[in-house]
């Protein structure tokens, strides 16, 4: 590995020739961290004198929060990274769990001076991240589910982001997510509970109606006067 400092301002040395590898961890000892990979695409994050000075705090997988380590579980459905341009260029690149921002009011439909609709607010730059397409995210993470558990934890993610939202994309993910959710607890089997009335390719039908409403319908019309013939 050659040297480099990382966006958490970690050095990262080559290892000796008489080192196992995978020795080498980021601040937050997780060896999973993503500012241990050449292919690390948050580098050029702006330097932070708050958090990131701390010496077990890692701005790449430690949670802005909670301080402790996000999981990569299900293509880390459950945080969110802030990756709005602060200054020259550089991102923000700071990260939170969805469910410590969601308990801080930082997360979700929140009133008053914060003011979100299904939004995130970063702890740190203020900036606000649009969450709809991260739960649009999360239903199509569910679609590969097989357990049962894991896909309504992924699923409660979403509905506690969306409830309250004004926004009519989150609405129709929200009244999605009740549907599945009503058939998860009905004992619908996971194979079944993602169809939908006249539609073949579920989940990427419905994303399209959030996004083009008049193309889904064409769509849905055709392959209903197809189904008579």
């Amino acid at each position: 590995m050659k040297e480099k400092v990382t966006s958490s301002g970690m050095k990262v040395e080559p290892l000796p020739s008489d080192s196992p590898v995978g020795t080498i961890t980021c601040k937050a000892g997780n060896r999973m961290c993503s500012s241990l990979t050449a292919e690390n695409p948050f580098l050029e994050t702006v330097f932070c004198d708050i958090c990131c000075i701390e010496p077990d705090f890692c701005r790449d997988c430690s949670c802005i929060l909670c301080r402790k380590s996000i999981s990569l579980d299900y293509d880390g459905y459950s945080y969110i990274r802030c990756e709005t341009t602060v200054i020259d260029g550089y991102l923000c690149g700071h990260i939170a769990h969805l469910n410590c921002a969601l308990r801080c009011y930082l997360a979700g439909t929140v009133g008053g001076s914060i003011g979100l609709d299904a939004e995130f607010m970063c702890r740190y730059c203020d900036a606000k991240t649009d969450l709809v397409p991260h739960v649009a995210k999360l239903l199509n993470i569910c679609t590969s589910v097989a357990s049962r558990a894991d896909m309504e934890k992924i699923l409660n993610v979403g509905f506690c982001i969306l409830r309250g939202s004004q926004k009519r994309s989150a609405n129709q993910l929200l009244h999605r997510i009740e549907s599945i959710k009503a058939k998860l607890e009905q004992g619908v089997c996971i194979e079944d509970v993602f169809k939908v009335e006249g539609c073949v390719d579920c989940t990427a039908c419905f994303w399209m109606q959030i996004q083009n409403p008049s193309r889904i319908q064409k769509t849905l019309d055709d392959y209903s006067h197809l189904s008579k013939r």
